[in-house]
């Protein structure tokens, strides 16, 4: 599809998601607590219980406007879409119910291996009243990390376009699925507003997907709340004037958050928000929150520089996408330390010659050293006691 016909698609499909947004009974709660089961991205401990606040009121304000309660409250539903409870059933659907969501449904929960370029993601709906009483409509996008094998490859598929085309394709079918979700209920009335989130690689889809919602003309910048967690970069057209209603929030040691490379020339659309990860008064706090929810320490880096050595590296062996090692690439796009690990050590990329030998004769003890730490950094479990530590 050339990219004239794929924004052309993309403006149908948001012109079919506003005009056939259903109706709904007004039952959100102004202010709910509720315990919510989210996924911790450590293999020693992978769920974990948080309290969580929701606040109707967030969204009769400026979608532009950063507020630290919605971003925790959007941390919260993100982890809880990579985990399941007893009767296998997405936590996030739970949670979303207790905020007084309805119509939640989830799509993808396992991807073929014969698909490609997915994600899996959750739907929901409330209807609220403005400040003058009309009715308001939200929909709820929560859209999950890495999660399936076939998801890791999507993560490698760069391609040659001005956007990721794994992400790319995923921010695709979630614009029609969308819209398709929307139709079953009926006729929309009132105003409509969105409010996307997810976390790692279901951070670069939604990062996406709130950029496309804003371009169709279709859904004001306003009416976007999108928040983004670990996202990797998106695209090389990517700007964050004209997109400020968009908040990713990034460790700026997560290895993850780094690629694909600024060099490349591609970034996130939107705010990029760091956390306080330079700051040793907050450690304290930070790692007292990453013990309860793991059962173990903060691994902080011995080395660092340790990012900046791996980004270089990086750049050194894939000066551009079009040489890049990608086996190389998709493992640090997943997150997956074992399998860059294993790379890097053997001379499994003979076929980038002496460059990748030699660049994996000086990693490999690096990453060895600092795995745990890699995974700190960009776990949801890191990410959250993170933000939870941040005063603002």
């Amino acid at each position: 599809m050339s990219n004239r016909n794929r924004r052309l698609c993309s403006l149908l499909l948001c012109a079919a998601l506003l005009l056939l947004m259903p109706s709904a009974a007004l039952t959100a709660d102004a202010g709910v607590t509720a315990s919510v089961t989210i996924g911790t991205g450590l293999a020693a401990k992978p769920a974990a219980e948080v309290e969580a606040r929701w606040d109707s009121g967030w969204f009769m304000e400026k979608a532009s406007v950063y507020r630290r309660e919605l971003a925790l409250t959007a941390i919260t539903l993100s982890g809880a879409a990579y985990v399941r409870d007893e009767e296998q059933v997405p936590c996030v659907q739970t949670a979303l119910e207790a905020f007084g969501f309805t119509r939640v449904q989830s799509y993808n929960a396992h991807i073929p291996i014969t698909a490609s370029d997915k994600v899996a993601y959750t739907f929901a709906e409330q209807t609220l009243r403005s400040r003058e009483g009309k009715p308001l409509r939200l929909a709820a996008v929560v859209i999950r990390g890495t999660g399936e094998y076939t998801e890791w490859a999507s993560n490698l598929n760069v391609g040659t376009g001005a956007c990721h085309t794994g992400f790319s394709r995923a921010a695709d079918e979630l614009l029609g699925s969308l819209a398709a979700y929307l139709a079953q209920g009926g006729p929309a009335e009132g105003a409509v507003k969105f409010f996307i989130t997810g976390h790692s690689r279901g951070g670069a889809a939604a990062n996406l997907l709130a950029a496309r919602l804003a371009d169709s003309g279709l859904a004001k910048k306003e009416d976007v709340f999108c928040y983004t967690f670990a996202a990797p970069a998106v695209s090389v057209e990517a700007a964050e004037e004209g997109y400020e209603n968009i908040f990713n929030i990034v460790n700026e040691t997560d290895l993850v958050t780094q690629v694909p490379l600024s060099a490349w020339g591609y970034r996130r659309y939107g705010v990029d928000k760091p956390l306080p990860t330079g700051d040793a008064a907050l450690f304290d706090g930070m790692n007292h929150q990453y013990k309860a929810l793991s059962g173990q320490e903060y691994a902080a880096y011995r080395d660092p520089e340790t990012v900046e050595r791996i980004t270089a590296a990086v750049r050194r062996l894939a000066p551009s996408t079009s040489s890049a090692n990608m086996e190389l690439i998709a493992a640090i796009l997943n997150g997956d330390l074992e399998e860059l690990s294993r790379l890097m050590k053997q001379g499994g990329a003979l076929s980038m010659g002496r460059t990748a030998l030699r660049l994996s004769a000086e990693l490999a003890p690096l990453l060895g050293q600092e795995q745990e730490a890699l995974r700190s950094a960009h776990c949801m479990a890191g990410y959250y006691s993170w933000l939870s530590a941040s005063p603002s």
